[in-house]
Order: structure tokens, then C-alpha cells, then sequence
């Protein structure tokens, strides 16, 4: 902490030293006085102290002096140290002087000479608290304006990021909404959370609100392929993911309207940076072309099976055929 020094000017030197030595019974020790005998010499002091790292929360000048009133000296201390409290002495009732001090010096109190030391004392005391209040205000103002200043900061990177991300999301989005194949989000409570343009096609709606995962094979229409059963919720892959699952299935099937749509589906779960699961997401793939594909393969394996059965047939009957005529050939010959 800077050491603080309060500067007493007055042209006579009885004064000063009275005014000093009351000003040390005042304020014991915690502060330095020091005293100049003229405005000019009480300026040089301030500007070396000011120079030298000292604070001088305090100025008494008397008002008249021969080089330059105490109205003016104040003035001009108040220019190169605003936070400086003046208080001015004055033997005569000079409003005028009073009143520019007040003006171009923020003068803290004025006191008429002869002084009384307990008005003095109080003053004195109550302006260097003052100083220091001021001082802590000030102090506070400033971290308060850093604060404001690194908030501001904070917010504007803060819409930055959030601009950035729902950037990001409304591209993910747009990724997610071309895929050609559906996609589906369960949140860790197993709501639907989202479901792309594709997913919607199959299961003929968008995300349902207000159902969990145990009614997801009722509501979006799920069955075990080939049967009229409803598939068991707890074994949907996405849900299974919730569990902490990548899991799989191809015997799964939608009935939408008329329409009964084969699906083959793949889940896995998604983390936050603690490990704990937030969500699951599966992909939704309409194997309808894969399965009439695979049943034009099977029936065309099984026509061509009976047409090479109906092959070796024909081919037996011709060996047959041919040793009936070889073997009647061959007794016509042999007989004599």
C-alpha cells in the first residue's frame, strides 16, 4: 500500500506549524504531513510525491497568500490529482473564493480561521475516511466494470457459440433429413426425440409425444416379420441401446395402412462426457427390394433345381433308350 501524505500551505510559519503539529495529535501516525510555505512550492511537493509512488488523499490551504490564493492553488491541484480532498482555510468570509473552490476545485469543506482544533480534528478525520471510502468505491467500480467487461465478453462469445451450434444443428439436420434411410432418437427417458423425413414414410408419423418406450411397438406399429405379433418394446434395438447395447435386427416389420414393410435396424447409444448414456439413435433401413429380391433368388433356385431334376430324368430315359436299341441291334446280328 502506497504511503499517504496530507500537505498543509500556508505563508506563515507559525501557522504551519500549529496546524501541524494538531493535524499529528489527530491522526497519529498513520499518516505523513508535510508543509509548504506558497501555492508554487505546495505544487512541486505534490508533483514529486505523486512522482514518487506517494498518495496524498489531502490538501489545507489557506486562502490568502501573497504568490497565489488558495481558491487557485486548489484549482490547479485538482488538475493533476482529481482525488485529492481540499479543505481551505480562510480568516475572512470570501464567498466568492469559496464558491470557485467549490466550482473548479470540488472543495470538500472550507474553515474559518481561527480554527477551533476539535472542528479541525473532526474535519480531517471525516476527509481522509471520505478518501478512502471514495478510494474503495472507486476500486470496487473498476473490478465491477472488469466483471461487466469479461461478462460482455462471455455473453458475446456465449451467442457466438450458440449461434455455432445451432449452425451445426440445423446442418446436422439437413444431413439427417436426406439420408435415404430413416433415422430415430430415443432420449435417456426412452422419449422419441426425433425422427427424419425417411423414418416418417415408414412408419406413416413423425415424433409422438408423451409415450415412453414401452408403448413404441404399439403406437409406430411394430410386429415380428411374419406374424400378427406386436414386437416386444424391450426388444426393439434402440431400446436395447438405452441398456447400453449396439444391437441389430432384421426380423422386424411395419404394418402401415395395407402396406407391410420389412426392416432391418441398427441402434447404438450416445454418451455425455461423464459416460452416462443421453441417447440412443438407430438407423431404418426398408429391406422391401432385399426381401422380394431374396424370394426371386429362392424361387429361381428352386425352378432351376426341378428343371436340372426334369434334366437327369430325360437324360436317364435317353441312356435307357439307347441301350434298348443297342442291345436289340446286337441280338439281330448275332443270330445265324
Amino acid at each position: 500500500m502506497a504511503l499517504q501524505v496530507i500537505v498543509c500551505v500556508d505563508d506563515e510559519k507559525t501557522v504551519l506549524r500549529s496546524l501541524k503539529a494538531e493535524l499529528q495529535e489527530a491522526i497519529s501516525n498513520d499518516y505523513i504531513i508535510e508543509i509548504a510555505e506558497g501555492g508554487e512550492e505546495a505544487l512541486e511537493l505534490i508533483m514529486e510525491l505523486l512522482d514518487d509512488g506517494y498518495e496524498v488523499p489531502l490538501i489545507i490551504s489557506d486562502h490568502i497568500m501573497p504568490e497565489m490564493n488558495g481558491d487557485e492553488l486548489l484549482r490547479r491541484v485538482h488538475i493533476i490529482s482529481p482525488k485529492t480532498l481540499k479543505i481551505m482555510l480562510t480568516g475572512q468570509a470570501d464567498i466568492e473564493a469559496v464558491g470557485n473552490a467549490i466550482k473548479n476545485a470540488n472543495l470538500y469543506r472550507y474553515i474559518a480561521k481561527p480554527w477551533q482544533q476539535e472542528d479541525l480534528s473532526l474535519t480531517v478525520k471525516e476527509a481522509v475516511n471520505s478518501y478512502h471510502q471514495n478510494k474503495l468505491l472507486a476500486e470496487q467500480n473498476a473490478q465491477l466494470q472488469q466483471m461487466n467487461s469479461e461478462l460482455a465478453k462471455l455473453n458475446f462469445d456465449q451467442a457466438l457459440l450458440i449461434a455455432q451450434l445451432n449452425e451445426n444443428e440445423n446442418r446436422l439436420t439437413q444431413f439427417l433429413e436426406a439420408m435415404p434411410i430413416g433415422v430415430g432418437v430415443l432420449d435417456a427417458e426412452g422419449k422419441v426425440y426425433y425422427i427424419n423425413h425417411k423414418a416418417k414414410e415408414i412408419f406413416g408419423k413423425g415424433v409422438v409425444p408423451d409415450i415412453n418406450s414401452e408403448q413404441l411397438s404399439e403406437v409406430y406399429q411394430t410386429y415380428r416379420a411374419g406374424t400378427d405379433r406386436e414386437y416386444p418394446p424391450e426388444d426393439l434395438p434402440v431400446v436395447r441401446a438405452l441398456r447400453g447395447e449396439n444391437a441389430a435386427a432384421d426380423d422386424v416389420e411395419v404394418h402401415n395402412g395395407d402396406k407391410i414393410i420389412p426392416l432391418e435396424i441398427s441402434a447404438t447409444p450416445i454418451y455425455d462426457r461423464t459416460g452416462k448414456i443421453t441417447y440412443a439413435i438407430n438407423t431404418i433401413l426398408d429391406i422391401t427390394d432385399r426381401k422380394k429380391a431374396e424370394a426371386e433368388r429362392k424361387n429361381l433356385i428352386t425352378e432351376l433345381f426341378q428343371v436340372n431334376s426334369n434334366l437327369e430324368l430325360a437324360l436317364d430315359t435317353e441312356v435307357k433308350i439307347q441301350g434298348y436299341f443297342i442291345l436289340n441291334s446286337f441280338f439281330k446280328t448275332s443270330r445265324p
